[in-house]
């Protein structure tokens, strides 16, 4: 950012999910805007943030340390700094509480929003995330679809800003930095054949429960599965005396290069991330999502992936083979996504 210049763009960050998405991007705003890069703190624990500033090489030019989820509160913190470096435009990523506060804040300052990720739906009001996804859109002038599913989606509500698919950023950043992961070693700690597992989202981690079922499915699964534990999980076992079943390997949260080469080496993955489903048919892996619901049907409807909830009765054994054998071809989220989406840019930002 030239602090000598005003700022014609804004992009504001908050979470770990966010920071991966903006790798490839950042850098491509830097040269064609004066843009300034806002990171709320979010998430904000040197473990869960730097790590990911170190292996993403980016760096934000605010950084507010909020280190709390609540929206008004995040909004508050960014105001004064927006009002200040008055950009004409800002950019939110997603439906993160950051997202959320930062188009409130830019709606109160009078600057246009771009939502990118626009158009993604659960289609279940009772996932924390689908009222901000719905209510960004709505305030948004301009909206990016990450796949002609969302669009469509956009088109159905009828959502009065201008609508462009633009494809998923998280396409560049896979494709960049699994390059990067290829020259990683290979860890001792994990087995040569496995399968991969993640869970985080509180309806699994911190549902007692939901973490014991999860586990009864698991220990029916014939294959070793590694399983990097995110904190509060790992915390959330510990405090509910759950054991892991003797399938899974445990190790603990990686970076995110690490995770993609973790990803690309193992046959198939079980996760109740949004961002991990993305990954997976990205870089052409099968997945198993734990969830009731996803907001990634694209991934479903091309049956690269499939809902397997907690209380789901059926064989985890049995959907995991059937996983095996799917054919994984199409990739819904487009290519070259970063430079697709400052092309459009330079046709919107005048």
């Amino acid at each position: 950012m030239n602090a000598n210049k005003g700022v014609e763009v804004v992009t504001v960050a908050g979470t770990r999910p966010e920071i991966i998405k903006l790798a490839n991007i950042i850098p491509l705003l830097r040269k064609h805007f004066e843009h300034a890069f806002v990171y709320t703190g979010q998430h904000y624990s040197s473990n869960m943030k730097d790590i990911f500033f170190d292996d993403l090489g980016i760096v934000p030019d605010y950084d507010f340390k909020c280190n709390t989820s609540d929206i008004n509160t995040l909004k508050d913190s960014m105001v004064p700094t927006l009002q200040r470096i008055s950009p004409k435009y800002v950019i939110v990523y997603g439906d993160t509480n950051s997202s959320m506060a930062a188009a409130l804040a830019a709606e109160q300052i009078n600057s246009m929003i771009i939502h990118i990720e626009a158009g993604v739906r659960d289609f279940d009001y009772a996932v924390p995330e689908e009222p901000l996804r719905i209510k960004i859109d709505e305030m948004s002038q301009y909206l990016f679809a990450p796949s002609q599913f969302c669009t469509t989606v956009l088109t159905y509500e009828n959502i009065n800003g201008s609508v462009f698919f633009t494809g998923n950023l998280i396409v560049d950043v896979c494709r960049r930095l699994s390059k990067l992961s290829k020259n990683l070693h290979p860890r001792k700690d994990i087995p040569e054949e496995y399968l991969l597992l993640t869970i985080h989202r509180p309806e699994n981690a911190d549902n007692p429960h939901n973490l014991k079922q999860l586990c009864k499915h698991l220990q029916s699964v014939k294959y070793k599965i590694v399983f990097p534990v995110h904190p509060r999980t790992k915390q959330n076992l510990i405090k509910y005396n759950i054991q892991l079943p003797s399938n899974i390997v445990p190790i603990e949260a990686v970076g995110y290069v690490d995770f993609l080469n973790l990803l690309e080496s193992c046959r198939l993955v079980l996760t109740d991330s949004g961002g991990v489903q993305e990954e997976a048919i990205v870089l052409r892996k099968p997945c198993i999502t734990l969830r009731h619901t996803s907001a990634r049907w694209e991934t479903i409807l091309l049956k690269a992936n499939i809902l397997f909830p907690p209380d789901r009765q059926d064989s985890l054994q049995d959907i995991v083979e059937t996983m095996l054998a799917a054919k994984i071809n199409r990739n819904p989220y487009g290519e070259d996504v970063a430079n697709k989406t400052v092309d459009i840019l330079k046709q919107v930002i005048v």
